[in-house]
């Protein structure tokens, strides 16, 4: 009998199990968003109550880009499983995995172990200028969105939106993202009337928190996007990855205390168009941040021609185009970008380009 044979029985079973949560988890998240969404939009059809008639349609674009990009994403998140478990068998030691005694589960247990898929992922993703063209989009999408997770939230009361947030960070962002934009499709929209008499939505429609309870969250993802490529494959690589990936809950829970919901009730008395005080400062905050990113992504850009050593913008498309299939780990984040942007034109275009009624004003 091998060694590995005889060590079998002394296998600790942790690595799979924490997969086949991650997995549960996910499911558990998205069935539970599905439910709240299914729930209101019977609330909307047994009021007959939709904002417009064109809301109901736009619901089911978002509903068929979400079941969309999660199809896209996650067919090649297996397909990276796949791969990253065939080249540990490739590579394995001379140990007999073939063996009649060797289980499946117990085959399982030893790739995951040695994988670290999390962390396998991310350095393959940002392993080359093309490649990191894609995947650091990804940050920038996610921190501009827990913003617009908080706002919509108060806006339209939606609970436990931390919800979306870890859905999108262990699934996919665009899932997550469509996932929303169908739940506030199917939330009855506030009216004029609602957001200036003082009850408990028209305080939260008001209300913004303090600029550095978004602010720094959204200064340090921006600031960890530059600098992640920088630290791979070093000992800080998990901790400059995982921190953004926590400060951005903030944004999206951030909910006006019980004073702060009295003072923007005194503010609405005195000032009747306080909301679009708030809404104004939120699109201005999103010029920033746009700004921001437009900047980080035109420094990526260079890169990519640096790397390649052309200035040819055909050269460029290829080079970008063909780093999309490289690797199935890049190719699930790459489509997640490529969803996350279909969805924000999806959202510009269903609201007319309008700022304020993309911001639910």
């Amino acid at each position: 009998m091998s060694k590995l044979h005889a060590d079998a029985p002394q296998l600790i079973y942790r690595s799979l199990p924490i997969l086949v949560s991650y997995i549960t988890l996910a499911a558990a998240l998205a069935l539970n968003a599905c439910r709240a969404i299914y729930k209101r939009y019977q609330a909307r059809q047994k009021a007959n109550d939709w904002a417009s008639p064109a809301r109901r349609t736009h619901f089911f674009i978002f509903a068929a880009l979400a079941v969309l990009s999660l199809g896209a994403t996650w067919f090649y998140m297996f397909a990276f499983f796949a791969h990253s478990y065939r080249n540990w068998e490739e590579t394995r030691s001379v140990l007999d995995l073939q063996g009649a005694e060797v289980s499946i589960s117990f085959k399982l247990e030893l790739w995951l172990q040695k994988a670290k898929l999390f962390r396998e992922a991310w350095e393959t993703v940002i392993e080359t200028p093309a490649r990191f063209w894609w995947s650091g989009q990804i940050f920038l999408w996610t921190t501009g969105w827990s913003v617009f997770l908080g706002i919509m939230a108060r806006r339209y009361r939606i609970a436990h939106v931390w919800a979306y947030m870890l859905l999108g960070q262990i699934v996919a962002i665009s899932f997550a993202q469509n996932l929303f934009f169908a739940t506030i499709l199917v939330s009855r929209q506030p009216t004029s009337a609602e957001k200036e008499e003082g009850d408990e939505l028209s305080k939260e429609f008001s209300w913004s928190p303090p600029l550095y309870s978004e602010l720094l969250p959204v200064a340090s993802s921006l600031l960890s996007t530059v600098a992640v490529p920088m630290v791979a494959h070093t000992k800080y690589f998990m901790a400059l990855l995982l921190i953004p990936h926590l400060l951005l809950f903030v944004p999206a829970v951030l909910r006006p205390s019980r004073s702060e919901k009295d003072q923007a009730a005194t503010k609405a008395r005195s000032r009747a168009h306080d909301a679009d005080n708030t809404t104004r400062r939120y699109i201005v905050f999103f010029q920033l941040l746009i700004a921001a990113c437009v900047f980080l992504q035109a420094h990526s850009t260079l890169q990519v021609l640096e790397h390649s050593g052309t200035r040819d913008f055909g050269t460029l498309t290829r080079t970008l185009l063909a780093a999309i299939y490289e690797h199935p780990a890049v190719s699930s984040v790459s489509w997640d970008v490529i969803y996350c942007t279909v969805t924000a034109m999806a959202w510009f275009s269903v609201n007319g380009g309008d700022p304020n009624r993309m911001l639910g004003e």
